[in-house]
């Protein structure tokens, strides 16, 4: 199977990595913006189906993954479901470093000239610049993971691995 960009589904945040990952179109071609368990034939598996209802699914996976309390789990998976297109109602781009929505102007980083950039937080960059130019994926693991993890209460361990599972589908820290 042919590896491919990694996405997410924009219906319940999945990774797809592989084409099997990805839902169909009516007419059989993957879908772009949706996963194989959300999406088949040009429609969604549970058309139905309440953000907070996706929340508590998607909750109950990180809470057995991560050993994320299962309700900061939820809270957790809600947070990131507001950002997909299916709730937001529009694609909402991540910073290609750190992961963060882009969601309204002011969360943008600037680029050399003061435009705004398209790509990065303002956390990650400004000037046309990353704030911390050597800051590498592991050191970048070692800065986020702790912050998970009391955030949602989980193992420093378990966030570390889910931190660097993460920056790995993001732009910058792509190998």
């Amino acid at each position: 199977m042919e590896e491919i960009s990694m996405k997410a589904c924009q219906s319940c945040g999945m990774p797809m990595r592989t084409e099997s990952d990805f839902g169909t179109e009516a007419d059989g071609t993957c879908s772009n913006d949706y996963c194989i368990n959300c999406y088949q034939r040009g429609a969604f598996t549970e058309p139905e189906i309440t953000i907070d209802a996706m929340a508590e699914k998607g909750g109950a996976i990180l809470a057995q993954l991560f050993e994320i309390p299962v309700g900061n789990a939820k809270n957790f998976c809600r947070e990131q479901l507001t950002c997909l297109k299916r709730w937001a109602g529009r694609e909402i781009p991540v910073c290609a470093s750190c992961g963060m929505p882009l969601a309204r102007d002011e969360d943008a980083g600037t680029e050399a000239d003061g435009s705004r950039s398209t790509r990065y937080c303002i956390h990650c960059y400004k000037d046309g610049a990353f704030t911390e130019p050597n800051l590498t994926k592991e050191e970048a693991v070692a800065k986020y993971a702790p912050m998970m993890a009391a955030h949602l209460g989980m193992p420093v361990g378990k966030a570390e691995g889910m931190v660097a599972q993460y920056l790995a589908t993001l732009p910058r820290w792509r190998e």
